[in-house]
This record gives structure tokens, sequence and C-alpha cells, in this order.
């Protein structure tokens, strides 16, 4: 059965909280312009959490809101996910990984369809973009994700990008078996999800087959500085595949 998602946060944005231009606070070699979007992100077995993501040209930076322990840092141009742990002062590094869509073990189907009755976000229609494995009865929804077509599309091309990095790993993971436990779904949506739904445009709601999902709350521009991008260098940097963690410096 298809899940049904809701958008009654978009009822209650103004347009001045959606802002897409805000004055220069200084004008500094330190700090530059970004995209600061908060979601509330939602999982099985733990409370409701909050989630701040800054976007720039080259950079994403993601913390969760309260939580100091870490942050996660994906570098565009080197195409790489740096997980910061301060705990244990680690990095945990993953880098592109190529992978081709014809190894996917199983089949899928997208419907893309414009949600008429939904009301519009900075002037821009809503979509549903659902991935559904199976045929009529016994149809499963892989993923669910409404969007916003043509809101911020130099942060969606960042957040596909990211995406695809991560894809990339578990890709390197997976035996690319389907069990009782690795399900079609599993591989499509968490093992094989290139984030094409970013094409189309910035998701505002996701629903995904693990029972996680997200919301997205608030958007603006902002100045922040350079430093909120860069990572500790004393810190030890490791991998991992299938079978073993290798420390890289």
């Amino acid at each position: 059965m298809t899940k049904k998602l809701f958008f009654s946060f978009i009822l209650s944005m103004s347009v001045s909280s959606v802002a897409l231009a805000t004055e220069s606070i200084a004008s500094t070699k330190k700090l530059q312009q970004a995209y600061e979007l908060q979601y509330v992100e939602r999982e099985p077995g733990i409370d409701d959490y909050e989630v701040n993501m800054l976007v720039t040209e080259r950079y994403i930076r993601i913390d969760e809101v309260g939580e100091t322990s870490g942050f996660i840092i994906y570098d565009d141009k080197k195409k790489s996910i740096y997980s910061v742990s301060h705990h244990d002062q680690s990095i945990l590094v993953i880098n592109e990984y190529e992978f081709a869509d014809a190894e996917l073990p199983v089949k899928y189907e997208v419907e893309y369809l414009q949600l008429a009755d939904a009301p519009k976000v900075a002037g821009f229609n809503i979509f549903n973009y659902r991935v559904f494995t199976g045929k009529e009865d016994k149809e499963e929804t892989c993923m669910e994700v409404q969007l916003v077509e043509n809101l911020l599309p130099e942060v969606s091309r960042l957040l596909k990008n990211y995406q695809v990095i991560v894809s990339g790993q578990q890709v390197k993971m997976s035996d690319n078996k389907v069990s009782d436990l690795q399900t079609a779904c599993f591989f499509i949506d968490q093992i094989y999800n290139r984030g094409q739904y970013y094409d189309k445009g910035l998701p505002i709601q996701e629903w995904h087959s693990n029972e996680r999902s997200k919301i997205l709350s608030s958007y603006k521009k902002v100045e922040v500085n350079s430093n909120k991008f860069m990572i500790p260098e004393d810190y030890k940097q490791f991998s991992i595949d299938a079978n073993s963690k290798s420390f890289i410096k």
C-alpha cells in the first residue's frame, strides 16, 4: 500500500520564512554563501530528531541538532564523504565507488504525478515520486518522495551527488543476493538508490522502506564561516569495505 505523506508544514510556512535572499552580515573572506535546510527525521524505536544541513557550491555539512559528538562533510570536488567522530577522534572516509545500475538484482518502476490539491511552495508545484516493485495487487512501495520542481536546483544537484557516494559504499559492502532480509525494496531503496528524484526537484518529504522518513521544516540562505567545512587534521582517517577496516592516515 502506498504510504500517505502529509504536507501540513507547508501551510504554516510564510514567504518570509523561506526567503531565498538575505543581506550580507559581513564582507570577509572567511564567510561564504550557503543554504541552510532543517529537517525533522523519524526512524523506528527512537524519538524524532532534528537535522541541520548547510549546502554551498562545493560542500554539504550535516549536523544533528543538540548533538556534539560529530558531523558529516561532503566535498563535491573530491567526491568524498567525511564522517567525523569526536569521541574517538576519527574520520570515516567514503570515496566515490563506480557501480552500474545493471548490477541491481531486481526490477522496479517509477510513478511520478503532480499533487493537484497540494499548496505551492515558493510558487512551484509539488509532485509525488514513488518507486515500487511488483504488479497491481502485488505492488510494494519501496520509496515515496514529495518534491518541489525547480526549487533550489543547485542544492538538489549536490544532494544527489552525495547520495550517489552513499550508494556506492552500500554497493561495495553488499553481496548482491536477494533474501528474506535483503528484499527487493532493500536493494532498490537502500543499496542502489542514486537519488534520481533530485533530478526532478528538491524533496520536502521522504518515506523509505526501512520505515525512516524526513520532512523539510524550513530553508533559507545564510552566510557561514568557511571553517564549518573543515575536518580535524589530527584525527585518524579510515575506510571500510565488506571485510576489513583500513587506516588512511
